[in-house]
Parts: C-alpha cells; sequence; structure tokens
C-alpha cells in the first residue's frame, strides 16, 4: 500500500507547479500573460459595457461656463443642452469639444467661444466671451404706424402690454438683437436709448438688427458707455434723409436734456470731420454748447486784457 507521501506527489496540481517551477525562466512569462488574457476578457465583457453606459450621453451638471454678467439672468447650460440637443452627445465622442463650442456659439448671449477644456469625469469647462447689451431700441413712430405693429404683433401671438411705443430691444455694440427674457424696465432705464421714427426690426434674438441706421448707433452707444461714470448719454437719434446720407448723421441727447449733433460713427468720419476720439474729448472736458455740433472744432474764447 502507498504512503500518504506518495499519493500527494500524484496530485495533478501539485505535479504542474512542480513542472513550471523547474521549467526555464522563458515560461515564466505563461503567468502575465494569462493575466493579460483574463483582463482583456472581463473589460469587453463587463467594463466596456459599464463605461459606455456611464458616458453614454453629455451630463449637464458636468458642463460649467465663464461667469456670465449681470444681464444674463437664465441657466446658459440648459438652455443650449435643450436647444441643440447635446443629451444625444456622448463624452467619448472625439468630436464633443468641437460639438459643445458650435452648440454654445450658436446662442444668442455667447459672443464666441475661446476655449473648451475636456477634463476628467466627463467634465467640461468653456471660456466664452458674452455680448453686453449698451443699448436699448425704443420703437417710435406716429400712432396709425403703432397700430399696425400692435396688430402685427398680436397676431403672431405676443402679448403687447402698454402698447408698441413701449417695447424695446436690446443691443450690443456690434447692433446684434439680444434676448428680453428677464430684462425689466429698470434695465432699460440704465442703457442709452436709441431711437429711428417708424423702423421695427427685421433680425432675431443672435443677429443683426437689419437697419445699419440701427446698428451704427449701437456702434457709438457702444463707446459712449464705456465713459457714462463722467458723462450720461440718454439717447442716440439719426437725422437726415438716410436715402442721401450714405454714412448715419448721429445726434446725441445728454442726461440734462443737451442735444448735441455728433456726425458719423465712429471709425466713419466723412473728409474734414473730427474723429471720434476729438468729439468725446470735448463731451468729457464740456467743451461744447447746446445743440452744438461735435464735427467741427470749438474755438475757446480768450479773456480780453
Amino acid at each position: 500500500m502507498a504512503s500518504q507521501s506518495e499519493e500527494i506527489d500524484h496530485r495533478p496540481i501539485r505535479r504542474l507547479l512542480r513542472r513550471l517551477i523547474k521549467a526555464p525562466a522563458a515560461w515564466s512569462l505563461l503567468w502575465p500573460l494569462i493575466l493579460l488574457l483574463g483582463s482583456y476578457v472581463a473589460y469587453s465583457r463587463w467594463y466596456a459595457t459599464y463605461f459606455t453606459q456611464q458616458f453614454e450621453s453629455l451630463d449637464p451638471s458636468l458642463v460649467t461656463v465663464s461667469p456670465p454678467h449681470d444681464f444674463i439672468r437664465t441657466d446658459l447650460v440648459s438652455e443650449v443642452y435643450d436647444e441643440t440637443k447635446l443629451s444625444e452627445l456622448s463624452p467619448l465622442d472625439r468630436q464633443a469639444t468641437a460639438k459643445l463650442a458650435s452648440a454654445f456659439s450658436s446662442h444668442p448671449w455667447v459672443k464666441h467661444v475661446h476655449r473648451v477644456r475636456k477634463l476628467p469625469g466627463g467634465k467640461f469647462d468653456l471660456d466664452l466671451d458674452y455680448r453686453k447689451p449698451v443699448a436699448v431700441f425704443h420703437l417710435t413712430g406716429d400712432s396709425k404706424w403703432l397700430k399696425n405693429i400692435e396688430s402685427y404683433l398680436t397676431n403672431l401671438g405676443y402679448s403687447i402690454h402698454g402698447g408698441a411705443d413701449n417695447l424695446y430691444f436690446p443691443l450690443d455694440g456690434e447692433g446684434v438683437m439680444l434676448p428680453t427674457d428677464h430684462m425689466t424696465l429698470e434695465d432699460t432705464a440704465s442703457l442709452i436709448h436709441i431711437e429711428v421714427s417708424e423702423v421695427f426690426p427685421t433680425g432675431n434674438e443672435g443677429t443683426p438688427f437689419g437697419d445699419r441706421r440701427v446698428e451704427s448707433a449701437a456702434l457709438l452707444a457702444k463707446l459712449l458707455t464705456a465713459v457714462s461714470n463722467k458723462i450720461r448719454v440718454s439717447k442716440i437719434t439719426v437725422s437726415g434723409d438716410p436715402r442721401v446720407n450714405l454714412v448715419p448723421q448721429l445726434e446725441l441727447v445728454t442726461g440734462d436734456n443737451t442735444r448735441l449733433f455728433w456726425g458719423s460713427p465712429p471709425g466713419m468720419e466723412q473728409p474734414a470731420e473730427r474723429t471720434a476720439r476729438a468729439k468725446l474729448t470735448d463731451l468729457l472736458t464740456g467743451n461744447y454748447v447746446p445743440g452744438g455740433d461735435l464735427r467741427i472744432a470749438r474755438q475757446k474764447s480768450t479773456p480780453l486784457h
């Protein structure tokens, strides 16, 4: 009868181990290969499926943007997510950053997408340049024209509270129309008013207003807003016949109802017309008279001796 030690020696597993131990060193590579193969099979059957499900669609709570200014009072990420079908975008998509940039650049508050950073865990961070209102276009005209506008808007399903002459359209410095949601009458009072009689915007939010006179006035409003802490301009109007004046001629009304003729928009000055910088200097130093023309240099009177 065989001894107990001999029975143990004949066990298959122990015999295999002894052979592997006695095998040449090259055979020791077998174990890492088996481990790698097993890991690959586990990844293919389980982890890959889990990973794909985990990052199947973009989570809006993982998207952050540059802090918006005070006029933006809405959840920008949620609006873009809902309007551009970002729910169909996977963070694993190789074009995810480009698609995010395209989606956010379509929002009317966004002027430019500087950078989209992809972060671990399906997170994204966007560096955005926002459009900022510098003026509001105030709808003006005779009573018949205003009534026609009210009827037109009512037929489109809009509610006109207070009449068409109480409608304001916010604009940035390029004359691009901005969202009116969440804007108040207090907001419109803090911005420069642009008035061109019997003109209605042809653009939509995020696109130019559609009238070069209004867009030129918005360009001037941007310049004047930069110095609003030193001089307050309440209104910009347009003078002259647009069929004759290829370059719109603009007038200002200051906070104390002083009217001044500004002339051409900044950068569009006509021959012999003073630059926007020279006009602005006169405004800031008070070198003007009510009803004066800023296109022409005013000679300061010298005291008699």
